[in-house]
C-alpha cells in the first residue's frame, strides 16, 4: 500500500525494513488468479513430422544404428540441409526410441593376477624402473630386476635414457649372474608392468629368444609387482633420498655399492632375518652338486 502510493522501490523498502529484497519482492508481486493455469512450454520444432521422419530414416540405416544424437544432427545438416539444435534431435530420438544405450567396454586384462610365490630361486623375477635427479637436475633412470624368492637384486642398469635396451641389459645381467641359459630359462617367469619398454617388440623378442615367459601385471594393480616396487622404495629411502649426486659416475658408483650391500649384508624380516645371498646360497650349492 505504501509502495503503491509513494512509488518507493522494492530495494528501498528492503533497506528500511532491514529484510532481504527477495522477501519484499514476494510481498508486493502481482498474484495471478487461482483459476489461471501455467502455460506449457511449446517446442514446435520437435513436433515437426517431416523432421521426425528425416531423423528416423537416418537412424534406421544399417551403418547409422549405433550413432548418437550429435552425429545424427551432423547428418541432418549434411544430407538434408537442416540446422537443428542438438537438444531437439536428442528429444526426438528419445521419443522415437532411437537412442542407443551407453556401452562400457570391459578391460581386456585381468583386474589382478596371482601373487608370485616361488619355491626356489630363478622361478619368478620382477622388473621395474624408477628415476631420480642429480644435483644439476639431470634425470637418470634406474632399472631393477629382483628374484622374488631370495630377494636378490640379480640385475640393474642406471642410464640417462629409459629405453627397452636398458631393460634388456638388466635382464641379461641377471641371467649372467645366475648363470641361466637354455633349458634353465624355461622355468623362469619375468613379471613387469604394462609400460612402453616391457611391451616393446624388442624386449618381448629378447624374452622369447631366451625362453623366458613374460608376464604383465593386472589392470591398475601395482601390488602385482610388489616385490620390485618395495625394493625400489627401499633403495630411495636408504640411499637416493639421503644423498645428492653431482655426476652420473658418482650416482652409478653409489647405486652399485648399495646393491652390493643389499645382497650381501642387508637382512630381511621376510627371510627370517637373513640376507638375500644367504637365502640363495643353499640352492646354488645344490645346483653345483
Amino acid at each position: 500500500m505504501v509502495r503503491a502510493e509513494s512509488l518507493i522501490s522494492v530495494r528501498r523498502l528492503a533497506q528500511v525494513f532491514v529484510i532481504p529484497v527477495a522477501t519484499v519482492g514476494r510481498w508486493v508481486e502481482t498474484r495471478k488468479p487461482d483459476c489461471e493455469q501455467p502455460s506449457q512450454r511449446l517446442c514446435p520444432v520437435s513436433g515437426d513430422n517431416a523432421l521426425r521422419e528425416a531423423i528416423r530414416s537416418l537412424c534406421q540405416k544399417d551403418r547409422h544404428q549405433t550413432y548418437g544424437h550429435r552425429r545424427i544432427r551432423a547428418l541432418l545438416l549434411r544430407h538434408h540441409g537442416l540446422t537443428v539444435n542438438h537438444k531437439t534431435v536428442y528429444r526426438i530420438m528419445r521419443d522415437l526410441g532411437l537412442l542407443q544405450p551407453r556401452v562400457w567396454r570391459r578391460p581386456q586384462r585381468a583386474k589382478r593376477v596371482e601373487r608370485m610365490r616361488p619355491s626356489k630361486p630363478d622361478q619368478g623375477w620382477q622388473i621395474d624402473m624408477t628415476c631420480f635427479e642429480l644435483s644439476d637436475l639431470r634425470r637418470v633412470y634406474l632399472t631393477i630386476v629382483i628374484d622374488c624368492f631370495s630377494r636378490q637384486l640379480v640385475g640393474w642398469t642406471l642410464d640417462q635414457r629409459c629405453r627397452a635396451s636398458e631393460w634388456i641389459s638388466a635382464v641379461r645381467q641377471g641371467l649372467e649372474s645366475r648363470r641361466l641359459s637354455g633349458e634353465s630359462c624355461r622355468s623362469l617367469v619375468l613379471r613387469s608392468d604394462n609400460g612402453a619398454q616391457p611391451c616393446s617388440q624388442k624386449f618381448v623378442a629378447f624374452l622369447s629368444q631366451h625362453g623366458i615367459k613374460g608376464e604383465y601385471t593386472g589392470y591398475d594393480a601395482p601390488d602385482d609387482n610388489a616385490y620390485v616396487e618395495r625394493v625400489i622404495r627401499t633403495i630411495k629411502e636408504e640411499e637416493v633420498w639421503l644423498n645428492s649426486y653431482d655426476s652420473f659416475h658418482e650416482a652409478h658408483q653409489a647405486i652399485e655399492n648399495y646393491i652390493n650391500f643389499y645382497n650381501q649384508e642387508r637382512i630381511h624380516q621376510a627371510l627370517e632375518y637373513k640376507t638375500p645371498n644367504e637365502t640363495a646360497a643353499p640352492f646354488s650349492n645344490l645346483n653345483a652338486a
